[in-house]
């Protein structure tokens, strides 16, 4: 296949050449996160043309991407960062309680409080997303982590569709993965797939005396062993290597310590769909994939080939310039970018994550019909649904300062626990750190020195959430959308119960290290403050009340969901195709009617190759 140089706004420097001149491709797919790019190089793999947009640029070879540890300035980045600011609920009172409410001052610089300087503007709830090519899982903290056999078989069981079962979705996971960690062989795994899996060895024990001894007390309090004083290292070893992702009947109920898995390579640096778009390019330079970067998506032009048949997707429209979105830090109004046009043969995939794609759908039609003319949008196919169903897994933390600085912390690892609260499954994740972490806001995290213990969790298949929704602000497709969690609603008190036991948990492991670790006693700063967390305000409805107004998230889902034929509000059936027109399909994270296990990022590259293999299925 001849090809000729790409303009600048396509990947370079890779020896293989990229053709400006085409402009019809079998395939477009918008989006080049963990959903979107396994996707377009599957596609092209298949033997179609595939055009790739991405409305950043390629990063992937920053040593600061590469390094996870790094993970927090890589997000805080603004060469990749988009800012959105969202709300957690409708009460306007409430939302100011939140301490990391994000302000505009009018100098244009932020402030982060409760005692925002006058004239200063409220914008909301920080809430990083990543534009660079391989989305979010460029920024991320790679954690590897597979959802419940549940949430798979829950969508099996709404839509019909068998294909979705946990045994199934296991195969698939089987053959993306190339595990780096394990025995070659190890069942329930894969070792040929396209994206590397790796986790710390735990060599690090016997050398961090501190860590150890933390590890000792978490290992006991979480019932991994009997008596932590009786444990040796190579005991600790054992925990620190279990497999969080191991094909066990119950592996859904284990709970106790993990190794912390990770998407990174047999060297532990990041690998993200970013390296499997470029190894795909230089391994085949005529593969039929063209890849283009600092290209937004605006629109998408329809065909109506019959009053009796639905509109097709034809063409779509897209503007080329860097930082072309306004949630981009770098957004200039007057800068100079271009607008480009291609034509769509047979699909268009969009990929754009649960806050752009339901932005993308109803600016092109699709949506709540009610919404669109409000404004002034020619309704293409009224899907309530669309934007609706926003959810996440709730997040937060305990904070403290111990008596003095920790001496080798050691590395990552996993502890889940199963709560009173729980319907069957483990459902609370969390990791303890040497650093500040509580969530999110420009410049995060807090600096508390080398005294400070936090233990954040993620509790998982939260029963409150998905009451959110991703509306308009207007017709400009470059202004970022209005995103409102609304948390906390039915199903609260279940939440806030498994949430406050996290706590609990956190807080007893600081008093069970030993007095010689010199270590304690502990002053809590937050949810409860004081020595040993002993504030006399701070029982447990105190501290599910900080809880409710202080939990963050950062992995939001589905906003474009899938459901069964039946259900008025589902936008996508059980292939990905959106409802009420042709030739369009949603593969992201906004495709799950409940938010996916701890971390979305390993789902959703799941349903990647699940998608190639229904869309290639269909297109034969």
């Amino acid at each position: 296949m001849l090809r000729t140089v790409a303009i600048s706004s396509l990947i370079l420097g890779l020896g293989v050449n990229y053709a400006a001149s085409q402009n019809e491709f079998d395939y477009i797919v918008v989006g080049s996160g963990p959903g979107g790019g396994p996707l377009a190089v599957d596609l092209a793999k298949g033997g179609h043309t595939v055009l790739l947009l991405e409305a950043g640029d390629d990063l992937s070879e920053d040593p600061l991407y590469e390094d996870i540890n790094r993970a927090t300035e890589a997000s805080n980045d603004p060469r990749s960062r988009w800012d959105f600011f969202v709300k957690h609920s409708d009460d306007p009172e409430q939302e100011l309680k939140y301490k990391h409410m994000t302000w505009r001052n009018t100098d244009g610089s932020f402030y982060v409080g409760l005692d925002p300087p006058e004239g200063a503007e409220q914008l909301g709830i920080y809430y990083p997303r990543a534009a660079t090519l391989g989305g979010c899982a460029m920024h991320n903290a790679a954690v590897f982590h597979l959802p419940s056999d549940d949430n798979w078989n829950y969508i099996a069981d709404i839509t019909g569709d068998d294909s979705w079962r946990a045994p199934e979705m296991r195969k698939i996971f089987e053959e993306i993965e190339n595990n780096h960690y394990l025995a070659n062989g190890t069942a329930g795994h894969g070792f040929s797939g396209w994206l590397d899996s790796n986790q710390d060895t735990g060599s690090w024990l016997g050398n961090a005396t501190d860590g150890t001894e933390l590890l000792k007390v978490i290992a006991e309090s979480s019932g991994s062993v009997g008596n932590s004083s009786a444990i040796s290292d190579a005991d600790l070893r054992t925990l620190v290597n279990r497999d969080i992702n191991g094909p066990e009947p119950n592996r859904d109920q284990l709970t106790g310590v993990f190794g912390m898995a990770t998407h990174t390579d047999a060297a532990g640096h990041r690998f993200s769909p970013a390296n499997y778009i470029k190894q795909a390019l230089k391994e085949n330079p005529d593969l039929p994939l063209q890849v283009r970067l600092n290209s937004f998506l605006t629109n998408i032009q329809w065909d109506q080939l019959s009053a009796e048949q639905p509109p097709a997707v034809m063409a779509i429209d897209y503007v080329v310039g860097p930082s072309a979105y306004k949630a981009d830090p770098r957004y200039d109004p007057g800068q100079n970018t271009t607008t480009g046009f291609s034509w769509v043969a047979k699909e268009l995939i969009i990929a754009g994550g649960a806050f752009n794609t339901p932005q993308i759908l109803k600016l092109s039609g699709i949506g709540p019909a009610e919404e669109l003319q409000k404004h002034n949008i020619t309704v293409v196919s009224d899907v309530p649904g669309v934007g609706e169903n926003l959810g996440d897994n709730y997040e937060g933390g305990v904070l403290s300062m111990a008596s003095k600085p920790f001496e080798g912390f050691g590395n990552r690892y996993v502890v889940q626990l199963k709560t009173s609260a729980s319907e069957g499954n483990r459902d609370i994740f969390l990791w303890p750190l040497n650093s500040g972490f509580e969530g999110f806001w420009p410049g995060y995290p807090d600096n508390y020195g080398p005294n400070v213990l936090t233990t954040p969790f993620v509790h998982m298949d939260p029963r409150s959430s998905n009451g959110g929704s991703v509306t308009l602000r207007s017709a400009d497709p470059l202004e970022p959308p209005e995103i409102n969690f609304r948390f906390f609603g039915n199903g609260s008190e279940e939440d806030l119960q498994a949430m406050l036991e996290a706590v609990k948990f956190a807080q007893k492991v600081k008093t069970l290290l030993p007095e010689s670790s010199g270590l304690a006693p502990f002053e809590e700063r937050h949810p409860c403050a004081g020595v040993g967390g002993a504030a006399a305000d701070c029982g447990d409805e105190a501290i599910k009340e900080y809880l409710k107004l202080q939990t963050y998230s950062h992995h939001a889902s589905g906003t474009c969901r899938i459901g069964g034929a039946d259900d008025p509000m589902a936008v996508l059936d059980s292939k990905f195709r959106v409802k009420g027109v042709n030739r369009l399909r949603v593969v992201d994270a906004s495709v799950f009617p409940k938010p996916p296990g701890a971390f979305p990022v390993l789902p959703t590259f799941m349903i990647s190759k699940k998608a190639a293999k229904v869309i290639l299925e269909d297109g034969r």
